[in-house]
């Protein structure tokens, strides 16, 4: 069909009165609905922050509970009365908050997953009774629970407005030792007591995540640097397996280029990185061997000296503080800056931190670690080493380690947590610290337990004061930008 009969088809379709023109200003509604039309077009107002969903649950106080919503200022929705577990939670991912103003009953299998799908994604609820208690005790969960449809609303309204930010804003943990419970039966696409998984990520609105290669080796011999290679090439190949299963929901990136596409696409980023360079073996070829095989940051060392480098371990110091980089590690940090592979300081002794500062031609990282000005621990660093690692262009990615933080496992929260991520900015400025919770590998505390916990930090950050912009690059943008310009060096060469 060609232009012209498109036009004689319209023509007599509008002469038939099929198609119909009526001036906007003269449509005319019929009498018994005009009154609401127009009352629904006065509603539609604009407002950066729009009202707060409020799930209300399927009970005889149904009706009280929505027109209490609705008077404290936010939209209800009854949720069908379903032990559907599946379809409960799809509908957690509309909430901002939760009804449960009587509770929940043992015996009332509706009631205790609609308490579980609103806790999976820290959603405020309203309701309070003993086996609530108990639950969130046992959850060691940040919030408590409101007492009041006013409380409710205003923690809802927190609640959307860090949602609809990590909707806009891209969010990076840059260290998960999930591969250390694959024996277990643990994997990226299983919500277990592994604290990551795509389902917490997607809970927690987490779009990237760094798997790590780690190996505890502290090899120096050539038997020990093989056998400590052989281990990490192994892990490796785990990883790659275990991220093949669930293809469709998640994907291995080597930039920020393809993490920001995966993201696009529906999908979970996932980043490789390594924990201790002994896996590299005597062959300092096997640098780019990993950078071509996804592996983006290298952490030098663990808690034992290797061939590369000296480790801040107290159980291992020899209290020599000449003790840094190895002839060995100085070639290893050139490999890395010459193949775009980060260089991660984690878990080194200070000297070996300077000889990096000094050595490395990129900025360096450390992937999870502390501030020694909030608690004295050897895995923390200084304010002079935040101060140098800002001025190379570094990043600080603040951990989740309860014990390295603090000293009481139940008394440790995410307020310490973000009072070393306070304390960073202000040493070495916002554009420097960013979060490596150290899941599976010992971190998680009240508040952040687990990947579906990371919206906390941005709501603690809110409440704190920090802009939309700032808590962006604390999330995320800092340690991108680090990958990019690491990268970005390695094509020049």
């Amino acid at each position: 069909m060609n232009f012209k009969h498109t036009l004689v088809i319209y023509a007599l379709l509008s002469m038939s009165g099929s198609i119909c023109h009526v001036a906007a200003q003269s449509i005319k509604y019929p009498t018994e609905v005009k009154e609401l039309y127009n009352t629904a077009d006065k509603a539609a107002v604009l407002t950066k922050y729009p009202r707060p969903v409020i799930g209300v649950p399927t009970t005889p106080d149904t009706k009280a509970e929505v027109a209490a919503v609705e008077k404290a200022g936010g939209i209800a929705i009854i949720i069908p009365s379903t032990v559907d577990p599946g379809a409960l939670r799809d509908i957690a991912g509309l909430l901002d908050g939760l009804v449960l103003s009587q509770g929940v009953q043992a015996s009332d299998k509706y009631s205790v997953l609609l308490n579980k799908v609103a806790s999976d994604r820290n959603i405020p609820v309203l309701g309070d009774n003993a086996l609530m208690a108990k639950i969130d005790s046992g959850l060691w969960r940040m919030h408590d629970n409101c007492r009041d449809y006013a409380s409710l609303i205003d923690c809802a309204k927190l609640f959307k407005r860090a949602k609809n930010l990590h909707q806009r804003m891209f969010t990076v943990d840059t260290h998960a030792d999930l591969p250390e419970g694959y024996d277990k039966g643990n994997s990226i696409g299983l919500r277990k007591t592994n604290q990551v998984s795509i389902q917490k990520m997607e809970e927690g609105m987490l779009d990237a995540e760094f798997i790590i290669d780690f190996i505890g080796d502290g090899a120096k011999t050539k038997e020990q640097l093989d056998n400590a290679e052989t281990k990490c090439k192994k892990i490796l190949q785990q990883i790659y397996d275990d991220m093949d299963k669930y293809k469709d929901f998640c994907a291995i990136a080597k930039t920020p280029a393809e993490a920001m596409k995966i993201k696009s696409e529906g999908k979970k980023a996932l980043f490789i990185g390594m924990e201790n360079g002994a896996g590299l073996g005597a062959d300092i070829n096997n640098v780019k061997w990993y950078a071509d095989r996804g592996v983006t940051y290298i952490t030098l060392c663990w808690m034992k000296d290797n061939a590369i480098c000296h480790s801040s371990s107290i159980r291992y110091k020899d209290n020599d503080p000449s003790k840094g980089l190895t002839e060995y590690g100085k070639k290893v940090v050139r490999q890395m800056n010459k193949h775009g592979v980060i260089v991660d300081v984690s878990h080194t002794s200070e000297q070996t931190f300077w000889d990096c500062i000094k050595v490395s031609k990129t900025p360096i990282i450390c992937s999870h670690s502390g501030c020694m000005a909030n608690h004295t621990h050897d895995r923390n660093i200084t304010d002079e080493q935040i101060r140098a690692l800002a001025q190379k262009g570094g990043v600080l990615q603040v951990y989740a380690v309860w014990n390295f933080q603090g000293k009481d496992k139940y008394k440790t929260t995410i307020k310490n947590m973000v009072a070393d991520i306070d304390h960073a900015v202000r040493i070495g400025g916002v554009d420097h610290v960013g979060i490596g919770a150290d899941f599976d590998g010992g971190g998680g505390y009240t508040g952040i337990m687990a990947e579906n916990d990371f919206i906390n930090i941005t709501m603690e950050l809110m409440k704190k004061g920090y802009s939309d912009e700032d808590i962006a690059k604390i999330m995320g943008g800092n340690i991108m930008r680090v990958m990019t310009e690491v990268q970005q060096y390695a094509k020049k060469q």
